[in-house]
């Protein structure tokens, strides 16, 4: 009873959602609207971007203020020529292209970060189908059951009449019973799936996961065809998924960390300007002595480079080698994955195939045969019972199979990136 009273406030919430059924187009849209990774994904891209250009522009220029050369007799800033008030300018410049290299590596990381900000939609979709698949089985399966409920009880009021009459034994009554009360603790089975899986649903699309969902189911002849095919070898399908491309953009900012590392090796410069006020005055001309101007250039000189640089591009180039080895596993993993799909959605075909053509007609006719076996007497009730319960038991087997193939075809859509 408790569960009921509260799918029945679940279902008054949902009712001030959306009057419409649940469709799994607006289910995926929702889901994505509603993922705070979007936000994540756009806060770092933006980051990256910021980076690029702050990293990109020459060291602040640096200004000094001072007295040179001051006696330390007189502290007179007019007895000794060399005394002046000094005003100085200098400029670091970088190593090589090192600026540009630097704008580079965050531009390739905001490249990866839309790359990974696309594979994280095609993981939140296909979870988003999967669920929506298991809730139209559970409730599925709900429907199935009610209705065979339906067409039991029916049998249960005929053994009711039939025992009234004493055609029929008291004990097929008592199992036609107990069978009847089964139906309800697998329907309230099959209602509990449905509401955890509800309960997984709302946190993407919120109260509209309560809601009826749409009985259209998609076609997705694309992946289909794509299943169809049979193939082993997915990697020019795979070279463009978004996590291999984020993996090929990590590749390329190792790469850039390998030139960049390679920049070290040449020198780095300072320019310096400065100029000198002389108070003092010249003896022999009385004049005020000329003021003076300097200016220098220092270079940094890599002359030693076996433990500084030489290591530094060692580290760089064996980074690249191990975003390499990552990316070639990656392809073989969904390679072997994507393998895996498709031979589980063919499989399932196949034995859809079998439920259709063989199973299911086997099992209808069978029923129908034990039933008139049991109203001739030459069949017993626990006979009918096995019969009927066989019957839809297969049914249920291949809905389920039915909607596990769509889930298999949804990951299969994954590595299509669609």
């Amino acid at each position: 009873m408790p569960s009921k009273i509260y799918l029945g406030l679940l279902a008054l919430l949902s009712l001030n959602a959306s009057a419409q059924q649940l469709t799994l187009s607006i289910a995926e849209d929702i889901a994505l609207q509603r993922d705070p990774s979007a936000t994540l994904y756009r806060a770092q891209q933006t980051s990256f971007k910021a980076q690029a250009v702050s990293q990109s522009q020459l060291a602040d220029p640096m200004i000094k203020l001072g007295l040179a050369n001051v006696p330390i007799d007189s502290f007179s800033l007019s007895d000794d020529p060399m005394t002046q008030f000094s005003l100085g300018l200098s400029q670091q410049f970088s190593r090589g292209d090192t600026l540009e290299l630097n704008a580079k590596g965050f531009a390739l990381q905001t490249q990866q970060s839309i790359h990974l900000a696309e594979n994280r939609q095609l993981e939140l979709k296909l979870q988003i189908r999967e669920l929506w698949f298991d809730i139209r089985f559970t409730r599925m399966a709900q429907e199935i059951l009610i209705k065979n409920q339906d067409l039991f009880r029916q049998n249960v009021t005929n053994l009711y009449r039939q025992f009234e009459l004493g055609y029929k034994q008291n004990q097929d009554l008592i199992k036609a019973e107990l069978e009847l009360a089964k139906f309800d603790d697998k329907i309230s089975a099959f209602a509990q799936q449905e509401q955890a899986l509800r309960g997984q649903l709302v946190s993407w699309v919120g109260p509209q996961a309560f809601v009826d969902l749409d009985s259209q189911l998609p076609e997705w002849s694309q992946s289909r065809e794509y299943a169809q095919q049979a193939q082993v070898q997915h990697y020019p399908l795979l070279a463009n998924h978004p996590q291999i491309l984020a993996a090929q953009q990590a590749i390329d900012v190792a790469k850039n960390t390998i030139a960049t590392a390679n920049e070290s090796y040449k020198p780095a410069f300072k320019v310096e300007l400065g100029y000198g006020h002389r108070e003092s005055m010249d003896m022999s001309t009385g004049s005020n002595r000329s003021d003076l101007l300097s200016g220098f250039v220092t270079m940094n000189v890599p002359l030693f480079t076996s433990n500084r640089q030489d290591q530094v591009v060692i580290a760089a180039t064996q980074g690249k080698g191990i975003k390499q080895a990552e990316k070639d596993l990656l392809l073989i993993k969904f390679n072997g994955i994507l393998n895996g799909a498709i031979a589980n959605f063919s499989n399932t075909q196949a034995r859809m195939q079998r439920y259709q053509d063989t199973l299911l007609v086997q099992a209808k006719l069978n029923s129908a045969a034990v039933m008139q076996g049991y109203q001739a007497n030459t069949n017993d009730f626990e006979q009918v019972i096995k019969a009927l319960m066989d019957e839809q038991a297969l049914e249920l087997e291949y809905h389920q199979l039915h909607f596990q193939g769509l889930k298999t075809l949804a990951r299969v859509r994954y590595f299509q990136a669609l």
